[in-house]
């Protein structure tokens, strides 16, 4: 069995999607499977995506049978995997030929229930935490911590679930999954709550991901309702990081 599962949802990407796959196949080592998740698609990602598994054994194709959304097509690869590490790539993205090396180590070595890898934005813009310098380097953090980067907009670890790596275990052991009802922020609250569930948290300031700025993604298209429902989410991702500090202090007296 591999070490990691990489979950890539994709609805009609053209070629963007073609550019994200290369990426995937240039990767360093074998140790994974990714899984591309067809959420009905009408051009011609599907044939792309099954072009690409019949050439390298690394890539399987789910279809799902109609449009269900991103978070339905994201379960949908995670309950296909077994690998003990979950890792999500949204299917317009880049990533650097030892993203998913570099995820495995810090997996393995630390025993970690979340791995985090630095990120750029739109090809070149970098969240940095007091002028990080990116190097390959591993840092603990403190769930406190944790909580705090994955529940605020733009921090330096992030709320995103693209540059994370989730334990498996944990993520079955506290039943954590996308919420299906979400259009936007679903990956922020599937963030803290995986945060609030685990307990060592690893930080590696490499950029090994690439956040492609893409015209008509949910960041440029969202509506009056979907700002929103983010509030919304957002508000319950503060209960959420609540909850878990005060357990962790009754835990610790």
């Amino acid at each position: 069995m591999v070490t990691l599962d990489i979950v890539v949802p994709f609805y009609n990407l053209g070629s963007y999607f073609k550019n994200s796959l290369n990426s995937l196949m240039k990767q360093t080592t074998t140790d994974f499977t990714v899984w591309l998740v067809d959420d009905g698609s009408t051009d011609g990602s599907t044939a792309l995506a099954k072009q690409t598994a019949a050439a390298d054994h690394r890539f399987s194709v789910i279809e799902l049978p109609r449009h269900e959304g991103t978070s339905a097509a994201r379960n949908a690869g995670v309950a296909a995997g077994q690998a003990p590490l979950v890792t999500f790539v949204d299917a317009d993205d880049i990533v650097d030929p030892r993203f998913a090396e570099t995820l495995i180590t810090g997996f393995q070595e630390h025993h970690a229930d979340i791995v985090s890898v630095g990120y750029t934005w739109g090809g070149g813009w970098f969240r940095g935490r007091g002028g990080s310098d990116g190097r390959d380097r591993w840092q603990q953090i403190s769930k406190p911590d944790m909580l705090a980067q994955v529940t605020r907009h733009g921090s330096e670890v992030g709320g995103y679930i693209w540059n994370k790596g989730f334990s498996r275990a944990m993520l079955q052991a506290h039943q954590v999954t996308y919420d299906t009802r979400l259009t936007i922020a679903e990956d922020y609250l599937y963030a803290t709550e995986a945060a609030a569930a685990g307990e060592n948290f690893w930080y590696n300031p490499v950029v090994r991901y690439t956040k492609i700025n893409r015209p008509g993604s949910t960041i440029h298209s969202r509506t009056w309702e979907m700002s929103q429902q983010e509030d919304a989410v957002f508000s319950q991702m503060a209960a959420i990081k609540q909850r878990a500090l005060a357990d962790a202090n009754n835990a610790s007296r």
